[in-house]
């Protein structure tokens, strides 16, 4: 919790809208201080990241679709209407993902779902370099239900093999949150599973200004996060998340 609170001030120091913070850094649902992280939020708008590492394993996990449906409890407590959720990881991911595991997602996304829409919930299936852009919109289909939609993360295409900006255009009308990442080529990754290292908005891989424009004429409203993956030894968490926040506001300022 204190870990939590320490990201919460670093963000009103940054004078941010808004923050998204992974349950797994924050204990059992049941034995978080729900009131106190709310009133140390104050006016940022706080989202709940569920999920890592392994999210749903593709619908096979009912103790994991029990634990995304205990913090679906809490939000409301929160002040949270946003929920990231994952259905698996990279090391779920060996080719494309069969119609057979595409289906057993759905119906486990289905049951949390319904489960979010019950407490005026939003959940949002990010892309976490496990299903493709293509696939990702499939299990929305799926599910059939607008409480679902998407959080984009661009990184975590790349590592999907889509390019980051045509996964962009598809899921940019049923994204709701994005996890804006610039990256390393992945020619460079040493650990396949930790995924490739993080760089400065426009020194990457990541057509960025262009992913940003993709969600503009999309009509995109939602949280743009800096989010980042891994880092190459030297580098400063804290400096770097700033660095993207200028980098944001400098191209805000520029773009109206």
């Amino acid at each position: 919790m204190r870990g939590a609170l320490d990201v919460v001030e670093h963000a009103h120091r940054l004078g941010v809208d808004g923050i998204s913070l992974e349950t797994c850094f924050l204990g059992p649902p049941e034995a978080l201080d729900a009131e106190a992280l709310r009133a140390a939020a104050a006016s940022l708008e706080l989202v709940l990241a569920w999920g890592h590492p392994h999210g749903l394993e593709l619908g096979t996990r009912a103790d994991a679709l029990d634990e995304l449906v205990r913090w679906l409890e809490i939000a409301p407590r929160l002040g949270c209407s946003v929920v990231r959720c994952v259905a698996a990881s990279p090391r779920f991911r060996n080719g494309p993902i069969g119609a057979a595991a595409i289906e057993q997602t759905a119906v486990a996304l289905a049951a949390a779902t319904a489960a979010a829409r019950g407490r005026g919930v939003r959940l949002e299936l990010e892309n976490h370099g496990d299903l493709s852009a293509d696939e990702l919109l499939a299990v929305l289909d799926l599910v059939g239900d607008e409480t679902l939609g998407a959080c984009l993360d661009t990184a975590n295409a790349l590592r999907a093999g889509d390019d980051p900006l045509e996964a962009t255009r598809l899921l940019a009308p049923r994204t709701q949150i994005v996890h804006l990442k610039d990256v390393e080529p992945l020619e460079q990754v040493v650990d396949p599973a930790a995924g490739p290292c993080s760089l400065p908005y426009g020194e990457g891989v990541i057509p960025v200004r262009a992913v940003l424009e993709a969600l503009g004429a999309a009509d995109f409203g939602g949280l743009i996060c800096v989010e980042l993956g891994q880092l190459s030894a030297g580098t400063d968490e804290l400096e770097l998340v700033e660095a993207c926040v200028g980098w944001l506001r400098r191209y805000a300022s520029s773009n109206g």
